[in-house]
């Protein structure tokens, strides 16, 4: 009998997203991103107004993180219903719409740190210990101060907030590639018996207890992405000179230097880990020496299976680099 997957009207309700905690119905949705365009004109006010008083920066951030708040909603909930179905044509338009309202979002409030950098940190310091409400803020001057260098002037910035949504296509071309127009050949048991392969099972097929349902799924999953590499090679294509671009906006030394400036995690962690690993390659190689002794098979693989309370072990080695 073959192992297909339901349709999300099928699932119980119960095992799906609760998205009417979010919003109880579209409209409430729409009257949100109404609610939305009120409050970036009113956010668009405090332009130039931000180093009048301790008060008055205060202020600018509580209806700030308000805006957020109610934009994070209409991201979240557009997000979550058109992931459930990526061939919903309507949802689709209502995530894209969310992402250019989130761009829309970002700047409309571009002005905000520009105008941070001008008070200076010594007064903002002072500032913080003046007004209760802005206590709570001294972590993020902290690293506001640490990034100062990478933030442009209010005109910079707001092109930047702009462009956001169409430099992001090439992530979401390759996203609608992957969960909605991708058609995988169903994976095979050792009965014969078929399996769905789907973006959200294909990790508990390759785990399968089963040799030949690993192989299939993994084979068959591979498949259909060598199918549309090409396209798939332009889609990372972009996405690099979307990064690259935001480095040199930004005046970072690379995109890797942009990458984690938002954790700040120094570049020489991210290369500390790379050379660990490849300094400790030689006693990985010795395992597999050792492995290769007990098979005819020189290759190396690793098939994994899972076991009780979610572990894996490998449980044989046979073929190529394919079902680990």
């Amino acid at each position: 009998m073959a192992q297909v997957t339901p349709l999300r009207s099928e699932i119980p309700v119960q095992h799906t997203w609760d998205t009417d905690s979010i919003f109880a119905s579209v409209a409430d949705w729409e009257a949100a991103i109404g609610q939305l365009g009120e409050q970036l004109e009113e956010l668009s006010r405090y332009h130039g107004r931000l180093a009048e008083s301790p008060s008055v920066l205060a202020e600018f951030i509580t209806k700030l993180e308000t805006m957020q708040k109610n934009m994070g909603k209409i991201s979240v909930y557009a997000s979550l219903n058109y992931s459930v179905d990526t061939n919903n044509q309507e949802w689709a338009a209502r995530s894209d719409r969310a992402r250019g309202l989130s761009s829309r979002s970002a700047a409309a409030v571009a002005f905000a740190e520009p105008e941070l950098l001008q008070i200076g940190f010594a007064t903002l310091r002072q500032w913080l210990a003046a007004d209760e409400r802005l206590t709570a803020y001294g972590h993020y001057l902290d690293r506001l101060e640490m990034r100062q260098a990478h933030v442009r002037s209010a005109e910079v910035e707001q092109v930047l907030g702009q462009v956001q949504d169409p430099l992001g296509t090439a992530n979401s071309t390759h996203s609608v590639l992957a969960n909605a127009d991708l058609k995988f050949a169903p994976a095979t048991d050792s009965n014969g018996e078929s399996y769905d392969i789907t973006q959200g099972s294909i990790g508990s097929l390759t785990t399968h207890a089963d040799r030949e349902v690993r192989r299939t799924a993994w084979e068959n999953y591979a498949d259909a992405h060598l199918t549309f590499k090409n396209t798939m090679a332009n889609a990372l294509a972009g996405g690099v000179k979307r990064d690259v671009f935001f480095a040199r906006v930004r005046r970072y030394e690379g995109s890797l230097d942009a990458a984690l400036s938002n954790t700040f995690i120094p570049t020489a962690v991210f290369h500390n880990l790379i050379n660990t690993f490849k300094a400790n390659l030689p006693t990985w190689h010795r395992y597999w020496a050792i492995r290769r002794q007990d098979t005819d098979d020189v290759n190396n693989v690793s098939y994994y299976q899972e076991q009780d309370g979610g572990k894996f072990f490998v449980l044989e080695i046979n073929g190529r680099w394919d079902y680990g």
